[in-house]
């Protein structure tokens, strides 16, 4: 059934409209938006795209999905917090109650396999290649770090912290917060816009969150402490910039810092690419031994 996907690809920031699949899932992150269909069903789609729209199919489909969970598709090539988006994504989707809802679990699942092993062949410890990495090159001999916000990208960027400076995660969502202490008991937490908090030595500020730079100024002016540099993390930085009177450093800027860097990773990352269109050339072979689709599993 893998000949009958059909996904759609546009940023996420776009205005144009595409509607709602009925039989599909729909996925979006703060760069992108991707829908899974049946070709059957995107073909009433296809005339009502917009211009900043991609169509994969079949093997290609696949191969584009997992290029971007593998982080092959980010900014930041090799990112993990893409992939952590879309496992979360797989755990509280409803999938469509049919026969295709059925082959995109399936099929979903497996992406996630080949995804880990493509990533702990060929794109584990490319260095500054990682938020984490970019993050502490930074902050080098910052005594203290404030990181605004809880989720996937902060708790990304803690190991690379951790052991290195004091930190302290302020945080809006308190069942991530729990969940973070749990794996982080060395970290200090503390209620976004809320919770005042006084430290007397140099900070450096992670905004690790889509916050609004408004509700940042107004976050700052709670706190007591010397803030010395901030990390602008936010993907809307560039459309609401965050001014401070201490030194600013936006994602932009750091995605430009790490170019040079690129001839390093290439050959490492053509070969996530090779095998990447092994797995899809793989899930075609497993498919042609299953004559009657993937409902003969169920039988």
């Amino acid at each position: 059934m893998l000949e009958d996907l059909v996904i759609l690809h546009r940023p996420a920031k776009s205005n144009e409209q595409i509607p709602v699949a009925l039989n599909g899932l729909d996925w979006q992150t703060c760069l992108r938006r991707i829908s899974l269909l049946h070709k059957s069903e995107s073909a009433a789609l296809l005339p009502q795209l917009p211009e900043s729209s991609e169509v994969f199919e079949g093997k290609d489909a696949y191969n584009f999905l997992l290029e971007v969970v593998c982080g092959l598709r980010s900014p930041l090539v090799g990112e993990t917090a893409v992939m952590g988006q879309f496992r979360e994504f797989c755990a509280t989707t409803r999938y469509p109650s049919s026969e295709w809802g059925w082959y995109l679990r399936r099929l979903t699942s497996d992406l996630l396999v080949d995804a880990k092993r493509v990533r702990s062949r060929h794109l584990e410890g490319l260095g500054s290649q990682s938020y984490g990495g970019m993050v502490r090159q930074h902050l080098r001999n910052v005594p203290s770090v404030f990181v605004l916000g809880a989720g996937q990208l902060g708790q990304e960027i803690l190991p690379w912290l951790i052991g290195k400076t004091d930190v302290t995660v302020f945080y809006r969502n308190a069942m991530r917060a729990e969940t973070l202490i749990e794996n982080y008991p060395e970290v200090k937490l503390a209620q976004f816009k809320i919770e005042r908090h006084e430290e007397s030595r140099p900070t450096a500020l992670v905004i690790a969150a889509p916050v609004t730079a408004r509700e940042i100024n107004s976050w700052i002016r709670l706190q007591q402490t010397p803030f010395v540099k901030a990390l602008d993390l936010r993907g809307e930085a560039e459309n609401d910039p965050f001014l401070a009177s201490f030194p600013v450093v936006r994602l932009s800027e750091m995605f430009a810092a790490l170019k040079s860097e690129r001839p390093r990773v290439a050959a490492r990352l053509a070969a996530a690419r090779a095998e990447i269109d092994q797995a899809a050339q793989r899930l075609i072979g497993q498919a042609q031994f299953r004559p009657f689709g993937w409902e003969d599993l169920c039988a």
